[in-house]
């Protein structure tokens, strides 16, 4: 869906198709599936170039699209602890915020609507921390980010200022890391 540029229900539709094929037997190895499947695959040079540029509205997604890539930074083959999914505990935290009141001077209005839901502008938190952070400054969210056991987090918290190019930065690191994250072959 990230390197589509169609809504997701075109996607969903062979996918469907696919899975159906190897139900009935009619896809029966790992090459077939592949070769059905290959209109919807992109190559990864145009998935990294679609995912550095990716925003993301549906907090599900976000929030499961960054728990993966943390699980891939993580670089662990049988780890101890996974990402927390439940949305009650561990909350999709936008660092620039949706609306950031006055904590944010420096981000006109159009550039608040043009990064607010990038990948690179999104972290996970727990659900406490985000309530008490809100809108707050940079300054102030950063010390929690570079507290979090989520390494993507921390990185964020490393941070010595949240700029649109910070977020754009980020965003290609996050990019690269999707490559290895959701690989074709």
């Amino acid at each position: 869906m990230i390197a589509s540029n169609t809504r997701s229900g075109s996607v969903e539709i062979p996918l469907a198709e696919a899975a159906q094929a190897v139900y009935d037997g009619s896809v029966k190895t790992v090459q077939e599936l592949r070769d059905k499947l290959k209109t919807l695959t992109p190559h990864d040079e145009t998935f990294r170039d679609a995912f550095s540029i990716a925003r993301v509205s549906n907090a599900r997604l976000a929030r499961y699209y960054l728990r993966s890539l943390e699980m891939q930074v993580k670089a662990e083959p049988e780890p101890w602890f996974l990402p927390q999914n439940d949305p009650a505990v561990i909350t999709l935290e936008h660092v620039l915020p949706r609306k950031p009141e006055n904590n944010w001077p420096q981000f006109k209005a159009e550039i608040v609507d043009s990064n607010a839901t990038r990948l690179g502008n999104l972290v996970l938190m727990r659900q406490s921390d985000n309530s008490s952070a809100r809108s707050a400054g940079f300054e102030t969210k950063r010390v929690v980010y570079a507290a979090s056991p989520y390494e993507l987090t921390s990185q964020v918290g490393q941070e010595q200022s949240w700029t649109p190019d910070s977020i754009a930065s980020r965003q290609r690191l996050l990019a690269e890391l999707a490559v290895k994250t959701w690989p074709v072959a």
